[in-house]
């Protein structure tokens, strides 16, 4: 009845039986309630979670993403003595366009399967043999062209085709790629009509 109560009964003590009191008594003190402290585990835990978010983000951003060259600001402007290809290839929702320095180079149709990356890509690599030092290309791309687009015209301009290589041996096309907003304006590119 004493024990239900939180009583200790009382022994009387002799010089045995208060050292086994005292060990029993220490005992009692040293067992654990029973309750289960997690705490300290749900610190880890909260730790352990965001550090496996934020890691899963950054390979997450990895694997998606596209190797690009943002243009940038410089104070003064370089002025070369070499007149610039200024390369660039504008997707229209009705035909993909290649212009450089001197005007419009070539117009591709868009077919039923997509643009024509095989044209493109030779037209480039007919570019890159009159002039083998440039690397640079800009893409202009319209309102509503859909990514898989923008990544096929993007890898058919970054490389040369599976099994070519360009005159220096190497496999890269133009693999500085920059991008940009096509011009709404052209009267061609609203009408669908290839001049």
């Amino acid at each position: 009845m004493s024990a239900m109560f939180g009583i200790e009964p009382e022994f009387e003590e002799g010089p045995r039986s208060s050292r086994r009191l005292r060990r029993l008594k220490r005992r009692l003190r040293q067992r654990p309630d029973g309750e289960l402290n997690i705490v300290s585990m749900i610190d880890v835990f909260a730790v352990l979670v965001f550090f496996l978010l934020v890691g899963s983000s950054i390979s997450a951003s990895k694997l998606h993403a596209l190797k690009l060259s943002l243009p940038s600001v410089s104070p003064s402007p370089v002025v070369s003595e070499t007149p610039t290809l200024d390369l660039a290839v504008s997707l229209f929702e009705n035909y993909l366009e290649i212009t450089n320095s001197d005007g419009v180079e070539k117009k591709l149709p868009k077919r039923d399967s997509g643009y024509d990356t095989a044209g493109l890509a030779q037209a480039l690599i007919d570019i890159k043999s009159t002039h083998p030092s440039e690397t640079t290309l800009t893409l202009f791309i319209a309102e509503d062209i859909a990514y898989a687009d923008i990544v096929a015209v993007m890898d058919s301009s970054r490389e040369y085709p599976v099994g070519t290589f360009g005159v220096d041996g190497s496999t890269a096309l133009f693999p500085v790629i920059s991008m940009g907003d096509a011009a709404p304006g052209s009267a061609s590119a609203e009408s669908g009509v290839l001049p």
